[in-house]
């Protein structure tokens, strides 16, 4: 369990990496204009796409996989905070994407596709530490915008006008959700290309997370050959998840009660996820040792994470995942053994 939050930004998605501690950062307040940023009225003029919401969400999912771009963005989680570089490419019809952290101990993602390559200097980390990691989270993903588009009954998607980050033009959005047991979004995406600029993940009317690009390269000036990585050390890879019904193993334990829209993604003996094609978050069900750990309750950002004692096996039960604390309480006390 500790491995798996000490790594958890390095297997899948930008929008999750390791941080920095920032004393001090206070939520922001999120009153339904965009930020200082972003903060023109529906009214401005936007580009050919028009006043859909739909239309540009589709544009961001063809830009996150066909354009070149590379540049650094900035994550703020609570009180941590990071900067990170992203190169991304496309070759002969083949994705290839290289992040690496700016500040603190190096870490990298490598991704080519399906298959993920995890660098750090430890030596004792292992795929499984990774795993957990395969639903992607948050709208810095190719996969966001199909989520968004598929899962309308779950949020509800507007216009809030233009703004400007990274020195580039932006249309606002907002990803509002129907039920208070999740969050929203608020996204920047480019005018020209459709690329994400910034977001903002918000709950009843606070920004819990933000990323932000502060320096953005996007075509043909892109170097290509900055995907190569400098570290020398453990090299981790592991294929993105299949879906659950493509797993052929009996689960051990189950979860009776979910959020609206959610479903699991992944059963893995004592570990499960779950996702509502934005969302995401993971079960882990341990056994505890002489001196088991007390029973936990902790957000950083819009990351919750819960543990408790199971009454009847003793098993620690632990929820971890980008949904507001509420929802995490309720999923770990629902958590049963599966008895055949």
């Amino acid at each position: 369990m500790k491995a798996y939050i000490a790594t958890r930004w390095l297997a899948g998605t930008l929008s999750v990496v390791s941080a920095l501690l920032l004393p001090g950062f206070v939520y922001a307040e999120f009153d339904g204009s965009a930020s200082a940023e972003g903060s023109l009225s529906a009214e401005g003029s936007l580009s050919a796409e028009g006043s859909s919401p739909t239309a540009w969400l589709e544009k961001m999912g063809r830009a996150l996989r066909s354009e070149n771009y590379a540049g650094n963005f900035t994550f703020i989680r609570g009180s941590r905070f990071d900067n990170v570089r992203i190169v991304h490419v496309v070759e002969q019809g083949k994705e290839l994407e290289r992040l690496y952290n700016l500040n603190g101990d190096i870490h990298e993602l490598y991704r080519e596709d399906g298959e993920a390559h995890c660098y750090h200097p430890r030596s004792d980390l292992s795929a499984d530490d990774l795993s957990d990691h395969d639903v992607h989270i948050g709208p810095f993903t190719p996969a966001f915008s199909d989520r968004v588009l598929s899962t309308q009954n779950l949020y509800n998607l507007a216009m809030q006008g233009e703004g400007r980050v990274a020195g580039r033009p932006a249309v606002v959005l907002t990803v509002s959700p129907s039920f208070n047991d999740r969050y929203g979004y608020r996204v920047w995406l480019d005018q020209q290309t459709g690329l994400l600029l910034q977001s903002h993940l918000i709950e009843r009317g606070k920004v819990k997370e933000i990323f932000q690009f502060t320096h953005i390269e996007v075509g043909e000036s892109v170097n290509k050959s900055s995907m190569q990585t400098a570290i020398r050390g453990g090299t981790i890879s592991h294929p993105l998840a299949l879906d659950v019904s493509e797993r052929k193993e009996k689960p051990v334990w189950k979860v009776n009660w979910l959020p609206d829209g959610f479903r699991p993604v992944r059963i893995q003996g004592n570990r499960l996820h779950f996702t509502d094609g934005l969302a995401t978050f993971s079960v882990f069900i341990e056994t505890t040792g002489r001196a088991p750990m007390p029973d936990l309750a902790t957000t950083e950002g819009g990351t919750a994470v819960i543990t408790r004692r199971h009454q009847k096996t003793g098993r620690q039960i632990t929820v971890v995942g980008e949904v507001p604390m509420r929802t995490a309480r309720r999923v770990a006390k629902s958590v049963e053994p599966v008895i055949y």
